[in-house]
């Protein structure tokens, strides 16, 4: 899924939290894909999940194990999950990020956790901006609802599983190919990462 015969490339990713305070939650699900190529990642939370989240996404933590739907999942520790994704984004030819709502939340969440396991400067050295798909569905159609389960009813009229990280970046990434931005409507959207 290059784009512009090579020079950067989409990598569509989204985070399952906590909660929704960005400076407190905590990952517990992160994913991404480009074209063929996938990253997941669930992990214990270091923080209680919120109500809300655990109805949202299906993951509970008892007695120390990470649930989905009331089943084990395997989980990596924190640290080896973010340089996984990493690693996973060094097999990207130029990659930049693009998630829905990045700049209000998953960036941020993100970054404060790449600098709590001093991963900032390993993470920039990869990854040359980040696109928010919310504010550039805004600029570019016309709707009552700009919500991923509304693009994705609206554009791909499909049903999906909604706050399941997985399930997130493959309907993101489809959304994407449909839409088929023109560069400029990208580099609008995209925020450099500092």
């Amino acid at each position: 899924m290059d784009s512009d015969n090579g020079h950067e490339t989409p990598v569509f990713f989204d985070l399952e939290t906590t909660g929704l305070d960005t400076l407190k939650c905590d990952i517990v699900q992160l994913s991404a894909i480009s074209g063929k190529k996938s990253f997941n990642a669930y992990m214990v939370p270091r923080c209680p999940m919120t109500d809300e989240a655990a109805r949202l996404t299906g993951l509970t933590v008892h007695e120390g194990t990470l649930h989905l739907h009331r089943r084990p999942v395997p989980t990596t520790p924190y640290r080896q999950a973010l340089t996984g994704f990493i690693s996973f984004l060094r097999t990207v030819n130029r990659p930049f990020l693009v998630a829905h709502n990045s700049r209000k939340f998953d960036l941020p969440v993100l970054m404060r956790v790449l600098k709590e396991f001093g991963l900032v400067n390993e993470f920039r050295e990869v990854v040359s901006g980040c696109v928010d798909t919310w504010r550039m569905s805004k600029d570019m159609f016309r709707l009552t609802s700009y919500s991923l389960k509304n693009l994705v009813d609206h554009f791909l009229g499909q049903p999906y599983g909604a706050h399941d990280a997985t399930e997130d970046v493959r309907v993101l990434q489809d959304l994407y190919r449909v839409w088929n931005p023109r560069k400029e409507v990208v580099m609008r959207h995209k925020t450099i990462i500092y």
